[in-house]
């Protein structure tokens, strides 16, 4: 941290100075104003420490100065007892904090320490707001999502098959996009969730089926393999496909061609894959849920997107991204969080990760009632208790079987925050069989969990 201390008495700013140092500070200090605009000018400052009163350029006219003309930071005003009026005028002006003489220096040391906190955070929203201008997606300046990016940009090209791994929500498709973007592939980016499709169309859906290939199959179809002709196939949720399909799909990567479901020729394609899972596949081997040969097709180049909680940096600029983003699509006039917010905001661990600070931003934005963000906007992030989860036992009284059924997976969610992965296996059941319940009840559950 870099200071600038500007007093006209020399002991003031040599105590000082001595002083801050003590905090590993670093303080370089000026006589009065003229010369601590040429300082700021020249050098970077992280904070401006200033006496009101000064010969010549007066602390007050140096504040103006800053907040015109001169660098953006924090300025902090050191004014005597006479002059608390002034200072009072200065804080109006956009000065962060003021000090009376006498003052204790670590009380000094406080308020420089917070006021340049509060000014990082606000450069990483800024940040965010010019990273979605540019049209950048993967956001973050953090080591992780740096070395994120690299990998992607030394991978995209060489058309090798990509396994994205990461907990939900923290990007994977948004990666597979960019993989997509930088591979120079001209055919189109194809999605597809496996965990989303129903078990009995998955292979249709992938494949393509002919006419008359079953019950329905009123026309041929092209599956997704074909769709991606040229371009990207992203299959999210690889972990989720059935072993009787991990045997197709191992077959269409080994020789680059298809069949249609009711066909048997073949059919070439040419469609680059990039696959997504939050599960340990190495587990799924291990228990003979994945094939093992399909594992080593899939893992050729591995990439990890890390946690929110692992670049808690990154909060600020992802903020500022999905506050630019959201505010035009919803036609709110916010476009700013308050230190404070962005401070409540870093504080939050985010098991829902990326997903759920863009949810937590979009909700802020629909129900605050001020001109910015305010830390209260987010209070909803610490209460996770379902607002519509029934808190009563779920088992009181139940009236039927459907009705235990559904209180068991109501309790099921509320205690795992709504994870769709950890209910499924608490009650022994699918994440599929999961999702159908959670359709069939009816049930609002908040967010969107664990779903990618």
């Amino acid at each position: 941290m870099r200071i600038l201390v500007v007093d006209d008495e020399k002991r003031m700013v040599e105590s000082l100075r001595d002083y801050l140092a003590l905090e590993g500070i670093e303080v370089k200090t000026a006589g009065e104003g003229a010369e601590a605009e040429r300082l700021l000018v020249e050098e970077p400052f992280d904070a401006l420490v200033t006496d009101l009163r000064m010969p010549g350029v007066d602390g007050m006219s140096l504040l103006r100065w800053t907040r015109e003309e001169g660098p953006a930071l924090p300025v902090v005003m050191i004014s005597a007892h006479g002059e608390v009026s002034d200072a009072v005028e200065a804080m109006k002006l956009g000065a962060y904090d003021y000090l009376v003489k006498p003052f204790d220096p670590d009380e000094l040391i406080i308020r420089i320490k917070k006021a340049v906190a509060e000014r990082q955070a606000l450069n990483r929203l800024a940040a965010g707001r010019s990273r979605f201008d540019s049209g950048a997606k993967l956001v973050g300046e953090s080591l992780a999502m740096k070395d994120v990016r690299r990998l992607i940009e030394k991978a995209a090209p060489s058309g090798a098959t990509i396994l994205l791994t990461g907990e939900s929500g923290t990007g994977k498709e948004v990666a597979a996009q960019l993989v997509h973007e930088l591979s120079g592939r001209e055919g189109p980016f194809v999605p597809v969730n496996i965990g989303a499709v129903p078990e009995n169309l998955l292979e249709s859906e992938l494949f393509g089926h002919e006419k008359g290939a079953f019950t329905g199959a009123d026309s041929r179809r092209i599956g997704l393999f074909e769709a991606a002709q040229g371009g990207t196939l992203f299959l999210d949720e690889i972990g989720d496909l059935p072993l009787h399909l991990q045997v197709k799909l191992l077959r269409a990567i080994q020789e680059r061609k298809i069949v249609r479901l009711g066909a048997t020729k073949d059919i070439p394609v040419d469609a680059r894959l990039v696959t997504a899972t939050n599960r340990d596949l190495e587990v799924e081997v291990q228990e003979g849920r994945f094939r093992e040969d399909l594992y080593y097709r899939l893992n050729v180049i591995r990439i990890r997107l890390p946690p929110l909680r692992e670049r808690k940096g990154d909060i600020g600029l992802l903020a500022g991204y999905f506050l630019k983003k959201l505010s035009g699509e919803l036609g709110s006039k916010i476009s700013g969080a308050s230190p404070e917010a962005m401070a409540y905001l870093e504080s939050m661990s985010f098991p829902g990760n990326v997903r759920e600070l863009e949810n937590a931003i979009e909700r802020a934005l629909i129900l605050a009632e001020g001109p910015r963000l305010e830390a209260r906007d987010f209070t909803a992030l610490g209460e996770r208790s379902a607002s519509k989860i029934p808190p009563s036992d779920p088992f009181a009284q139940p009236r039927s079987l459907a009705e235990v059924e559904k209180a068991a997976v109501v309790a099921a969610l509320g205690r795992n925050a709504f994870h769709r992965e950890k209910t499924a296996a608490e009650l022994g059941i699918t994440r599929r069989t999961l999702l159908n319940k959670i359709k069939e009840y009816r049930l609002e559950v908040p967010g969107r969990g664990d779903e990618e």
